[in-house]
């Protein structure tokens, strides 16, 4: 099936006329469900009420249900992964893996099969995309909303690159500030704050990756 991304500019949000046919598959008779904008895993809100095929309306349910609740298996691996620095855990060094490898099942227990594609997105401009619609549902929803329109470009970062810049630069400077730190001091730190300063210029540098805009994948 041939499919496109749609677009709805920022200002034709509020009246928009959305057809009954499902951004899924483009069946009719579509099962309609609050779509959230944006995969933060623990936001419901802000959503878009969407017309979905009945599987993938039970999967956006189904995240939407345990949403506000997947912070808690990572806020449970942070905390382990900081105490563990500190005092004799169970597991000894493979406590942490161990941690982790439950959280990650917790949370894909939690998640199901995630949000289908067609989870809408909002950019940094304002402007509403909805990934891989069917080209003869995109078609219905140009037609009845003008100003909408199809776009075969990659998705603009949801922020602006101001955002990231200044996200680069100060990830990075606290990853050598306090590797140079933990290097001068002398003293045995504990592992933890090694890692962190890894993890500092890791995320530092991905961050500076996306200051470029995203690039067009291969046919």
């Amino acid at each position: 099936m041939e499919r496109t991304d749609l677009v709805v500019p920022a200002g034709r949000v509020p009246g928009l006329v959305i057809p009954p046919l499902a951004v899924t598959t483009g069946a009719a008779e579509p099962d309609w469900v609050d779509a959230p904008v944006g995969r933060w895993g623990f936001r419901r809100r802000p959503a878009l009420r969407l017309p979905m095929d009945p599987a993938a309306a039970r999967d956006v349910r189904r995240w939407l249900r345990y949403a506000p609740w997947t912070p808690l298996p990572i806020l449970a691996v942070l905390a382990d992964w900081a105490v563990s620095g500190f005092a004799d855990l169970p597991g000894g060094p493979y406590h942490p893996l161990l941690v982790s490898v439950a959280a990650v099942a917790v949370l894909s227990l939690m998640r199901g099969r995630g949000l289908p594609d067609q989870t809408p997105d909002r950019s940094h401009t304002g402007d509403l995309r909805i990934p891989r619609v069917p080209v003869t549902v995109a078609a219905e929803w140009v037609a009845a909303n003008p100003g909408v329109h199809t776009s075969a470009a990659p998705a603009p970062r949801p922020r602006s690159r101001r955002f990231y810049a200044s996200w680069a630069v100060g990830l990075l400077a606290a990853a050598f500030t306090l590797g140079a730190v933990l290097a001068a001091d002398g003293r045995e730190n504990p592992a933890q704050l090694w890692q962190l300063s890894v993890a500092l210029f890791v995320i530092g540098l991905v961050m500076a990756y996306k200051t470029q805009p995203p690039s067009t994948e291969p046919a």
